[in-house]
């Protein structure tokens, strides 16, 4: 191997040419960019691969291909290489290339570099790097998402995260999580307990789950129970625990009612955010108002349900490791509700844990203080995705939620792919670049628009 052909294997992954110039092109009104102009020097059989014919002499031909930028503008590589034709069986020979993707006619670190910044950005954005139209883009990383979720699996959790999100356009989705390791698992649209069941049936190992957290969506429990064989469901406390703030909410809309509009306004204003905050994080200015509520002869009952909401909280604040003592301090809370019909609320919140019971009280027993946090901000993810033109179609949407930078990462160093290609130990999967997409700020839906060609969602 020559030292021009040496090079031209270091910069380009291409075997066996060599370079005859470069060339920069600056046409008005269009992208300047770069070509490569290679020839092959590679050998030549004499005889026909395949009846061992003899060969003659077929011309030349003209391979193009994009590359990866150089110098940040775009680059195409064009390789002139001979063919040879079969004086016996008529087959005409050419060189194969490494590394080059002959389909879409770019290398294969362009292919691989368009599908992974494709993960994080719009379909036009990623096109800037390129000659490319974003279009084609959009196509490079539709069939690179369709090649890996051929090819990719990961390991089934044993705790399952479920919780669902609402997309414009798209519907109900359903985000499945592993809460043990904080990645995401998979997406599935709708929510319904038919398409629940149909997919824990087909989820691999799935007598490997042995906890399944969510909210008190009733159609769990028998796609749950008729699936899962192993699992156990257990109601994310958050979700409880919030309901004990929507009991004060509802005594204070109560009280509001007698009120004048300037009365109204001022308990709200005044007491909403107090009422909702816990004891311990209370200003000195808001512990204030909470006493003066129980000297007021009107607003009392506040108070009376600021008292209840703490002691409802302190349930699983005050009793992390005992289960027995949980239920007894629930029991003890439930007898504290005062009589009047003004504390309804909080005897409906009771009424819930009833009918719960078993679920919100398997807390208790799961070897990992198991929430639905992390599926929670995985949804905000999501939807911070899609406002920002990441993904309209579902499928987009979901490959740009699995196969970010961080989630598969995560999902590697946890040992939970299970079946897919070699991970190289020094550098993520899927990605070239750093971009930090978790730490931008969403867009608000007014200034999206919709590119008519890819259905993605853009920002104007």
């Amino acid at each position: 191997m020559d030292g021009s052909n040496s090079m031209i294997l270091e910069l380009f992954g291409i075997r066996d040419c060599n370079l005859v110039s470069t060339q920069e092109i600056n046409e008005a009104g269009k992208k300047h960019y770069t070509i490569f102009h290679l020839n092959y020097c590679g050998k030549e059989p004499e005889e026909c691969p395949k009846c061992v014919g003899k060969t003659h002499s077929h011309g030349y031909r003209d391979l193009k291909v994009m590359d990866t930028p150089w110098g940040g503008k775009p680059a195409q590589i064009h390789i002139t290489f001979p063919r040879r034709r079969c004086t016996v069986c008529g087959n005409i020979w050419q060189p194969i290339f490494e590394n080059v993707n002959v389909n879409h006619k770019m290398t294969s670190r362009a292919y691989t570099d368009i599908a992974q910044k494709s993960l994080i950005s719009t379909f036009r954005h990623v096109s800037d790097d390129y000659t490319l139209s974003h279009v084609t883009i959009k196509d490079v990383f539709q069939e690179f998402v369709r090649g890996h979720h051929q090819k990719l699996r990961f390991r089934t959790p044993a705790f399952l995260g479920i919780d669902e999100i609402k997309i414009k356009k798209i519907g109900e989705v359903t985000v499945i999580t592993d809460l043990e390791h904080r990645t995401m698992y998979d997406m599935l649209k709708g929510r319904n307990q038919a398409a629940l069941t149909e997919y824990f049936m087909k989820m691999p190992d799935r007598e490997r789950v042995l906890w399944v957290c969510s909210d008190m969506y009733r159609p769990f429990e028998k796609s749950i129970g008729h699936a899962l064989p192993n699992a156990l469901w257990v109601i994310d406390h958050f979700h409880v625990v919030m309901k004990a703030n929507e009991a004060i909410d509802t005594i204070r809309r109560g009280l509001q009612q007698n009120m004048t509009k300037k009365n109204r306004i001022n308990t709200k204003r005044g007491l909403a955010y107090t009422l909702k905050t816990r004891r311990r994080s209370l200003t000195s200015d808001e512990s204030s108002k909470i006493r003066l509520l129980r000297k007021d002869p009107v607003l009392q009952p506040l108070a009376v349900a600021f008292d209840l909401k703490e002691d409802f909280f302190d349930i699983w604040d005050n009793n992390p490791a005992s289960k027995d003592n949980a239920m007894k301090a629930f029991a003890q809370w439930e007898q504290s509700i005062p009589g009047e019909s003004l504390f309804d609320s909080f005897r409906d919140l009771a009424k819930t844990v009833h009918n719960f019971y078993e679920q919100i009280f398997n807390y208790w027993d799961c070897p990992i203080a198991i929430t639905n946090g992390y599926t929670e901000c995985a949804n905000r993810l999501i939807r911070e995705t899609n406002m920002k033109g990441r993904g309209y179609s579902f499928e987009t949407l979901r490959a740009r939620s699995l196969y970010r930078k961080n989630n598969l990462q995560s999902i590697i160093d946890s040992g939970g792919l299970s079946i897919g290609p070699n991970v190289l130990s020094d550098e993520p999967l899927f990605t070239t670049e750093t971009l930090d997409e978790e730490s931008q700020d969403a867009t608000a839906e007014s200034e999206l628009v919709v590119d008519e060609d890819t259905g993605e969602i853009l920002t104007q």
